[in-house]
């Protein structure tokens, strides 16, 4: 029986994996707490809009300026996710300051947390997938 090796295309492979993996574990914490709307409240008042068209779609999201209840963070210039995407200029809606740079969130919280399992489920798949080569030569070895 002929041995099935790893070679350099699946150490490739691995190592993109490798990478996936730690890009998205490295966004758990911000996506739960996102997820959550766990963080520190205030108000988010928009001054605009940015919005991206692709593939016949368009998307766009609130941009604006934050300042919490207790008046110890203020943010501009960042956008606020979740919601019902309403941006009308001017107004002011309640979000939450969950530690990260350039966003804040809507109370109800935000769904990017499907982002972040969709990158980790995609590292451990490519993974798995670069090593059973040596997984099964291993079971075959074994039984």
């Amino acid at each position: 029986m002929r041995r099935r090796r790893v070679g350099p295309f699946e150490i490739v492979v691995l190592l993109a994996a490798l990478a996936l993996v730690a890009v998205g574990a490295g966004g758990v914490d911000q996506a739960v707490r996102a997820a959550r709307a766990d963080g520190r409240p205030g108000d988010f008042a928009v001054t605009g809009a940015s919005c991206v068209s692709h593939l016949g779609h368009r998307s766009c999201s609130c941009v604006g300026d934050y300042t919490s209840d207790d008046g110890t963070v203020d943010l501009t210039g960042v956008s606020l996710a979740g919601g019902d995407g309403a941006c009308a200029e001017g107004s002011v809606a309640a979000a939450v300051d969950i530690g990260a740079r350039t966003r804040v969130v809507h109370p109800d919280g935000s769904a990017e947390w499907v982002v972040t399992a969709l990158v980790l489920l995609a590292g451990t798949g490519l993974a798995l997938w670069a090593v059973a080569p040596l997984l099964r030569h291993r079971g075959a070895r074994a039984g």
